[in-house]
């Protein structure tokens, strides 16, 4: 497998797992309603960060300690707690969702406004992939193989082509989700916009109620 190959397949792994509708995917829709399509890669740039310090603890011999059933249990019910909150969250401010305009974006940006917003969507691709139990578990099985093998082949190039692709499909495919919100918003009601975003708010709810059986099964 050459280093281009190994971008290419990163890429197709990332995509096929970031197309699985799940928390990420609510919130995305959640910020991409206020923001606009730049929500997609302002979570992007968190859950990045977060992937990086993951390949680097990879690459130094962390996988084993990843896929510790206490670990990821402890993880599945502190997150899972923590995207109850989040659901909880969008089912309240559904309601009061506004569709923003592109000349009132560019408004709230000379005044400073979206500064929050913006760091509120990186904070979200933290938490939303921290507070995932199957999220480390990946990284301690498919990740690592994938990891160990880039470095093994092509060295620290080889990691970072791996990484690359695997946040380029996350990147391609949340800011796609996000477009998609801002270009069809304007042609939906802020009423319809807010009957989707409880549907997906109550969806992250039952996905966290998920995550904490699975937590206190692993534990157990």
């Amino acid at each position: 497998m050459g280093i281009l190959s190994l971008f290419v397949t990163a890429f197709l792994i990332g995509l096929t797992g970031a197309m699985i509708p799940g928390p990420m995917t609510s919130v995305a829709v959640h910020h991409g309603v206020g923001l606009g399509w730049i929500a997609g890669p302002a979570m992007v740039s968190g859950h990045a960060l977060l992937e990086a310090v993951m390949v680097i603890a990879i690459a130094f011999g962390a996988a084993r300690f990843l896929t510790e059933p206490m670990f990821t249990g402890l993880i599945g019910i502190v997150g899972g707690l923590v995207l109850i909150y989040m659901g909880v969250g969008i089912v309240r401010s559904a309601g009061n969702v506004q569709m923003t305009e592109p000349d009132q974006t560019a408004q709230g940006e000379r005044n400073g406004k979206p500064t929050s917003a913006l760091a509120a969507a990186v904070a979200a691709g933290v938490t939303t992939s921290v507070s995932n139990p199957s999220w480390p578990i990946w990284w301690g099985t498919v990740g690592a193989g994938h990891v160990t093998l880039a470095l093994s082949a092509f060295g620290a190039a080889g990691v970072a082509a791996f990484y690359a692709g695997h946040i380029l499909s996350d990147l391609a495919w949340y800011t796609a989700i996000t477009t998609a919100v801002a270009t069809g918003g304007k042609r939906l009601s802020s009423r319809v916009m807010g009957t989707v975003l409880r549907i997906l708010g109550v969806f992250m709810i039952v996905i966290a109620c998920h995550f904490i059986w699975s937590g206190i099964q692993m534990i157990r």
